[in-house]
């Protein structure tokens, strides 16, 4: 898996460059032509079109999966983040506890939008995960040094 500019995360988006896809596409059309001569084109469509969102469908439940466990992992990181911060009651502490719990809740509903998202949605999901998730990350990011910085104080 690739990574998020300077963060540590993994990405879990990418393009899938649109001749990978046609190639695919005309594959399956190809395929589906030589079963039988006696198809008619609207047949050989059907079935292009059925291979197409069999393909999305497997992928999209891929993203799903990868984005739950994600998040899943995500939130355990919060988790003992707010555990080691509990020392440190003071009201930064809770402030930042408190940023981490509402960014990790945008983040969940993000990925929610993007697991349920179709069609003309699929891009605008995968964007605002994508933009939810940075903040998620960059913020775990910096309590972690900030706790261990008054770890050490």
């Amino acid at each position: 898996m690739g990574n998020t500019g300077n963060s540590k995360g993994p990405s879990m988006f990418y393009r899938m460059p649109t001749a990978i896809l046609a190639a695919a596409a005309f594959s399956a059309f190809v395929g589906t032509a030589a079963h039988s001569a006696d198809e008619s084109l609207s047949d050989k469509a059907a079935g292009w079109w059925q291979s197409v969102k069999e393909y999305s469908a497997e992928k999209a439940a891929e993203i799903s999966e990868a984005t739950s466990n994600l998040m899943d992992d995500m939130a355990d990181e919060v988790a003992e983040l707010k555990e080691a911060s509990s020392e440190m009651a003071d009201e930064s502490s809770e402030a930042a506890n408190e940023e981490l719990e509402e960014l990790l809740k945008n983040a969940e509903e993000a990925s929610e939008k993007l697991s349920n998202a179709s069609g003309e949605a699929w891009e605008d999901a995968k964007e605002e995960f994508d933009e939810a998730y940075k903040a998620l990350e960059e913020a775990v990011e910096n309590r972690k040094e900030a706790v261990t910085h008054e770890g050490r104080s």
